[in-house]
């Protein structure tokens, strides 16, 4: 009976351990396939936050160089079109005009002029029969301009020349009288531009004279024997006055060519005596021809070149 009892309890002892071998073989497998799907989980899960992450980097890698791309080609396209803007302004560009590109360089500039003078006087007060016409004749003037700018195309040009003119003239038809003088002649004059080249000025103009003087042939009278040349002289009043007025035109830069009028105003002799203003014909300096009212007139063909 005991045999039976330690049989029966050595088979169901040996069950026991069989049936916790096998639950615990199942627990295990269950732990291993636990930790392998956590592991797959774990690592789906790695790779999904891996993704992410390198695609905004890739993302942002992309952007970054669209920016810089596009930053590019903006500022070629701002150099492309400054370029075009600057060939088309020089192509479209007018020519400027010497005198205000001259202008624009500076305000205040200077020169040198010369011309050649036609005179002539007028308004003698008193007509003499004995006279062929007034006196007349040519002569020439050089000196140094100004040029100093108001406004645009305006400018103040006054001129510091010295002039020398001689004229001559017949009485009776057969004695020369001959008039010389050496001026500083002192035009202000206000230029201005007009019709791109050309330029019109006038303006005033002193004279303060240097030297004058006159060469008359001796007038005898055989049958009252008198010589009409001994006391004879005539000279020109240290100061006049008149009004000049102009047309010009730029030949190249800085070179121009002008034509001028010239009226006086004021006498050229008005303390020359005449035969009816003395007292004693031997001591007092007279004049033959009255020389009242006498003013110049002169046309000027002009030469002058600016420096700045």
């Amino acid at each position: 009976m005991k045999k039976i009892w330690t049989l029966v309890a050595s088979t169901m002892l040996v069950a026991s351990v069989a049936f916790a071998q096998d639950d615990f073989d199942d627990m295990d497998q269950s732990a291993e396939q636990y930790t392998e799907q956590e592991q797959a989980e774990f690592q789906a899960e790695d790779q999904a936050s891996e993704a992410p992450e390198e695609e905004s980097n890739e993302a942002s890698t992309v952007q970054n160089n669209n920016q810089v791309t596009n930053q590019t080609n903006i500022q070629q396209a701002n150099q492309v079109s400054i370029q075009n803007n600057y060939y088309v302004q020089a192509n479209e560009a007018p020519a400027e005009d010497p005198i205000q590109s001259r202008a624009a360089e500076s305000r205040i500039g200077f020169g040198i002029r010369g011309a050649f003078d036609y005179g002539m006087m007028y308004g003698f007060s008193e007509e003499d029969d004995d006279i062929d016409q007034t006196p007349r004749g040519v002569g020439f003037e050089g000196g140094l301009m100004l040029k100093i700018m108001m406004i645009n195309n305006l400018f103040f040009a006054p001129e510091f020349n010295i002039a020398y003119i001689l004229t001559s003239h017949t009485y009776l038809k057969e004695y020369d009288r001959t008039y010389h003088s050496l001026d500083l002649e002192i035009p202000l004059l206000i230029r201005g531009v007009v019709a791109d080249k050309f330029y019109i000025t006038a303006g005033p103009q002193a004279n303060l004279s240097l030297s004058s003087g006159a060469d008359i042939d001796p007038i005898e009278n055989k049958v009252l024997d008198i010589r009409a040349t001994t006391k004879e002289k005539v000279e020109q009043t240290g100061f006049t006055f008149g009004l000049a007025a102009g047309a010009g035109f730029n030949i190249v830069k800085g070179l121009f060519v002008d034509l001028r009028y010239y009226m006086g105003l004021m006498e050229l002799f008005p303390d020359v005596k005449t035969l009816d203003d003395i007292e004693n014909f031997e001591d007092e300096d007279f004049s033959i021809v009255s020389m009242k009212g006498a003013k110049m007139m002169k046309f000027k063909v002009g030469l002058s070149y600016l420096f700045m």
